[in-house]
């Protein structure tokens, strides 16, 4: 019985190890950019739409973008293979 509890306490304590915040970070840098620019445009564009939507002011200054565009344009991103990169990255995309 004590063996089985030691065994099941290595296990617990090795699942504990692997999912926790000890295990290093997967993502390479330029994931981490490429979520962080989606998230940077999603944002935006849920913005410009709620303003066109509720006061017809999206696009700042009475731009007739879409707001896909808009956000693209003033965040300096551009969309490459359903991902969105900075237009000032020389990742060499």
């Amino acid at each position: 019985m004590l063996k089985l509890i030691v065994i099941l306490a290595i296990i617990g304590g090795g699942y504990w190890y692997w999912t926790g915040p000890y295990q290093a970070n997967k993502m390479t840098p330029l994931e981490a950019r490429l979520e962080a620019n989606a998230k940077t445009m999603k944002r935006c564009m849920g913005k410009e739409k709620s303003m066109s939507g509720a006061a017809g002011m999206g696009g700042i200054g009475g731009m007739s973008d879409d707001p896909e565009a808009f956000c693209a344009r003033e965040n300096n991103l551009v969309l490459k293979g359903g991902q969105w990169h900075d237009v000032r990255d020389d990742s060499g995309y």
